[in-house]
């Protein structure tokens, strides 16, 4: 009979316990002693660059509420691959690659010693990932064991009873040559004189960090209302906005952690916060939408912190006073409440007056286009903000002597 594909399930390389993982994988795959043709790659070695000479891999996810199997595509391949075999970074995101919105809003972290990779989702949801090597005479299949546990996971070995068998055949599959060439990443001339960090830079970061541990501060994390601020050093307070709690904290967390750029998701766009240099600041970036801002983050007391952060609870209260029924309302295109995101900036349309977040309706400003609930023509210049003051869109000129500022 012909060889079936044996999936080599590996965790993220880089020492000798790989090996030993690896090892206990080849026994329950039936890979120990010689190889036959068609069998997926065996080899334990930790990978540094090029290829595999019996064959490549694909990466497939489970989704955890119907057990279905999925192939990523190559361009997402090509970046998990990547990092697979340079040993890192841990966390991959997956937007900026011309795959749409919903890539935007996934990352996949790689897992350390002894673990499975994982699918996550800006907001919340995580999936079960694994990287399979197909050898070069192996049937174009891809066949996994998956077990329903609060959700469908996959499981490394077929347990009778237990589990049940998914086969996806494969498609597209990138070439390993391919493997070596530098992910995508934001231009120069989008992000204009930014520098990503060094080595140097993110150790006097944790320098920064630990003397304000040590002076009892706490971080917290603004955007930059004026969108193309030129000198933001010198802009007043009132020109700086929170972040909500959330998105503070997951900001703070890849900070500490020595990691280039965070990953948030405001409504229904995503956007890196990418760390520049040694500075506590950077750009929040939507690579979509080629929309960039500053971003600090400034040293404060706790108590200081926590009333910066119940403010923009403050500003919608504000507005709910003006318009009551807003208590209640979502926005209709993240289908997020409102008061579940106060810091959030809500614009109300002139004429029909139906309420959006602004990140959502950034990309309908752009392009003049019509309300998404009534078709209605909107004059975007006239759009009025009712829970954060002073935003408007970026094709809307500002008034005479005042800064230019957008939605968030």
């Amino acid at each position: 009979p012909s060889p079936s594909l044996n999936p080599q399930l590996e965790p993220h390389p880089s020492s000798a316990m790989f090996n030993s993982v690896a090892s206990e994988l080849r026994t329950i795959f039936g890979l120990s002693g010689s190889r036959s043709a068609g069998s997926s790659s065996s080899s334990a070695a930790a990978p540094t660059g090029g290829s595999s000479p019996h064959g490549t891999a694909v990466w497939v996810s489970i989704d955890p509420r119907t057990g279905d199997l999925s192939l990523y595509p190559p361009a997402v391949v090509l970046a998990l691959e990547q990092a697979y075999r340079a040993g890192r970074p841990r966390q991959v995101h997956l937007g900026g690659r011309g795959l749409g919105s919903l890539y935007d809003q996934l990352s996949v972290d790689l897992g350390g010693h002894g673990e499975t990779p994982t699918q996550k989702r800006a907001g919340g949801g995580k999936r079960d990932v694994r990287r399979i090597e197909v050898a070069d005479a192996a049937p174009r299949e891809v066949r996994l064991h998956v077990v329903r546990e609060r959700g469908w996971r996959i499981s490394d070995e077929p347990i009778p009873g237990v589990t049940e068998e998914r086969v996806v055949p494969l498609t597209a599959m990138p070439s390993v040559t391919d493997f070596a060439a530098p992910a995508p990443r934001p231009g120069r001339e989008f992000l204009g004189t930014f520098r990503h960090p060094t080595p140097e830079d993110l150790q006097e970061r944790a320098a920064t960090i630990e003397r304000d541990d040590a002076n009892g501060m706490v971080g917290i994390w603004e955007w930059c209302r004026v969108a193309e601020a030129h000198d933001p050093g010198n802009l007043s307070p009132e020109m700086w906005a929170v972040y909500s709690a959330e998105h503070d904290a997951e900001i703070e967390k890849s900070f500490r952690a020595g990691e280039t750029k965070a990953l948030i998701a405001i409504g229904i766009r995503t956007y890196e916060i990418m760390f520049e240099g040694a500075t506590a600041g950077g750009r929040q970036v939507d690579t979509r939408h080629k929309k960039r801002r500053f971003v600090r983050r400034r040293p404060v007391r706790a108590a200081e912190r926590e009333a910066a952060l119940q403010a923009a609870e403050s500003a919608l209260s504000a507005a709910v006073a003006e318009d009551p029924s807003l208590a209640d309302a979502e926005c209709v295109i993240c289908a997020d409440s409102f008061a579940d995101t106060p810091a959030m900036p809500v614009i109300r349309l002139p004429g029909c007056g139906h309420r959006f977040h602004g990140a959502c309706v950034q990309d309908l400003a752009d392009k003049r286009k019509t309300c998404p609930c009534c078709r209605a023509e909107v004059n975007w210049r006239e759009v009025k903000t009712m829970a954060t003051p002073t935003v408007t869109f970026t094709n809307s000129p500002p008034p005479p002597g005042a800064a230019h500022v957008e939605s968030i």
